[in-house]
Order: structure tokens, then C-alpha cells, then sequence
């Protein structure tokens, strides 16, 4: 039998990218400049985002944004893969795990913490295996070398699956993920771009991650109407 986080902090997720798909992706090489970047991204409107553990400094930016975000914002903590990151992010107050990988571990964990869990899987199998684990989202992953037409062929036999495409995608793509069934898409270097953290530019960053959300609720919209919901 399937089991999955059905808790408060599922729900919050849930609203969140009901009202913007998408998870926006901090991964820089300084905390300072991690930390900037998601005040940035939040700035521009984005409700969810994941700060990688590859981040130096990740957990203490997780937890200082938490208790200062404002409601309605998440902030989650990415690249989980083993029981000890899985702890470690929680311990930070993470609203929220994303893995690059299946452990399953990870995800019985994420389970009992009642905390939801995004799980990276490529292959039909391991989409398949994860969502029976438990997994909330599946993070399709490298969806950049996989394309929209995998995601589509994917949930034909399985359109229970709420994926999250992760790679690759930009604002010239992010029409054909949604027209191929994402639930969300998480967004990194189109988003959080180095070369912008670089030059300190943190307003245009806000600038970007605007037009992102407005482009995400757009594609929503328009599916919605279609779907007739």
C-alpha cells in the first residue's frame, strides 16, 4: 500500500505551487551569495524554493529564511541523499526535502517526519517505484536530456504521477513542460544564474524570477481552462 506525507506541511506545498508551479533552485558557491539570491527570487514571487546541501552554508540559510518568510512561502532544503542529510535538513526546519535520486530510506523517513518529500527518478520504473515509496513529487531528472515528449510518453500508463521536471528549463520551454503534464518545474541556472550573483545584481534577478512566476501562472491558467477545472 502506498504511503505518503499527508500532513500540514504536504498541504502548505500543495497550495503553494497550486498558486505558483514552480521551485525555484539555489545552488551557489558562496552562503552569501545563496542567501541574497533567495531573498531575490522571493522578491520576485516565487513561493517555494530549495537550497541545495552543495551550498556552503545551506542549512543555516534554510534556517534563517524560515523563521523570517513571510506566510505562504517555503523554504526546502535539495540534493538530500542519504538518512544523514535527510536529518540534518530537518533539524534546519527544511519545509521540505528534494532528493537527485531515489533512496528509499530517505523517503520512509520524509514519511514519518511528515515532511514532504520531492524524489529524483528518470526511468518509468524508478518514477514509478518512488511514488509507491511515498514520494509527494517526483523530480524528473535530468529532464533537460529527456525533453517534454518523455514526460508525456511517461504518464500516458501513469497519470497519477505529479512530476517536476528538473533541468534544463527555461522560459522559452516552460509552455511545452506544462502541455506535457508537469505539476511544477523546478528552475535553477535560468533562475538563480551565477554570472547575475556575480555582479551582485540582485534586482535583475527579481526581475527574472517575476517573469518566471507570471509565465508559470499563465501556463496553469491556460490548462486549467482547457481541462475545463
Amino acid at each position: 500500500m502506498r504511503q505518503t506525507v499527508s500532513s500540514e506541511a504536504a498541504t502548505r506545498l500543495d497550495g503553494a505551487l497550486e498558486r505558483v508551479p514552480i521551485i525555484g533552485i539555489v545552488r551557489l558557491n558562496s552562503a552569501v551569495a545563496a542567501s541574497k539570491a533567495l531573498n531575490a527570487i522571493l522578491e520576485g514571487g516565487v513561493l517555494a524554493a530549495e537550497v541545495t546541501l552543495t551550498t556552503p552554508g545551506a542549512l543555516d540559510i534554510i534556517s534563517n529564511h524560515r523563521r523570517k518568510a513571510k506566510s505562504g512561502v517555503l523554504i526546502g532544503a535539495g540534493s538530500v541523499r542519504t538518512v544523514s542529510d535527510a536529518y540534518a535538513a530537518l533539524g534546519s526546519g527544511s519545509d521540505f526535502l528534494v532528493t537527485p535520486t531515489f533512496n528509499p530510506e530517505v523517503v520512509a523517513l520524509s514519511v514519518a517526519a511528515e515532511i514532504p518529500v520531492m524524489c529524483g527518478a528518470c526511468t518509468p520504473t524508478e518514477l514509478d517505484a518512488a511514488n509507491r515509496a511515498g514520494a509527494n513529487y517526483l523530480k524528473l531528472f535530468p529532464a533537460g536530456r529527456l525533453g517534454p515528449d518523455y514526460l508525456r510518453d511517461v504518464r500516458a500508463p501513469m497519470p497519477e504521477l505529479r512530476v517536476v521536471p528538473t533541468g534544463g528549463i527555461s522560459l522559452e520551454n516552460l509552455d511545452e513542460w506544462f502541455d506535457a503534464g508537469a505539476a511544477a518545474l523546478a528552475i535553477g541556472n535560468a533562475l538563480v544564474a551565477q554570472a547575475l550573483a556575480d555582479r551582485d545584481n540582485w534586482k535583475e534577478m527579481a526581475e527574472v524570477a517575476a517573469q518566471f512566476v507570471e509565465a508559470a501562472r499563465r501556463a496553469a491558467q491556460q490548462r486549467a481552462t482547457q481541462s475545463g477545472t
